[in-house]
């Protein structure tokens, strides 16, 4: 499976309301994770990027209400995918897929996103 990091960078920076960068904003840490996540895949440190995959699921999971529809659906769709490549091509420990796999999975289940569109 093809995951190009750099189209994901470029979706994510053109639909990230700015206001998100800002320390104090409610979705500052979402961001945090995001970006995390991305620098770890560019770096080939796939169980970190994993466990920053887990987090920002985690905190969609309590705060998904509070984003921008455009947003929500390119990081959720961004993670969908990132999920997708760590998984296929096996490059996180099989420890971290025994212990969060299935709850990632399910996690970004409940989102209901269209990959289509």
């Amino acid at each position: 499976m093809e995951f190009d990091i750099e189209i994901w960078i470029d979706k994510l920076n053109s639909n990230v309301p700015q206001k998100y960068y800002r320390r104090n904003h409610a979705q500052c840490t979402f961001v945090t994770y995001i970006n995390h996540s991305i620098i770890l895949v560019k770096g080939k440190h796939y169980n970190g990027s994993f466990m920053f995959l887990k987090r920002a699921c985690e905190y969609l999971e309590n705060h998904k209400d509070i984003f921008d529809d455009s947003y929500f659906v390119i990081s959720t769709k961004y993670l969908i995918n990132l999920f997708s490549y760590l998984v296929n091509n096996h490059l996180v420990s099989d420890d971290l897929l025994f212990r969060y796999k299935e709850k990632i999975a399910h996690s970004l289940n409940s989102f209901n996103i269209d990959l289509d569109t």
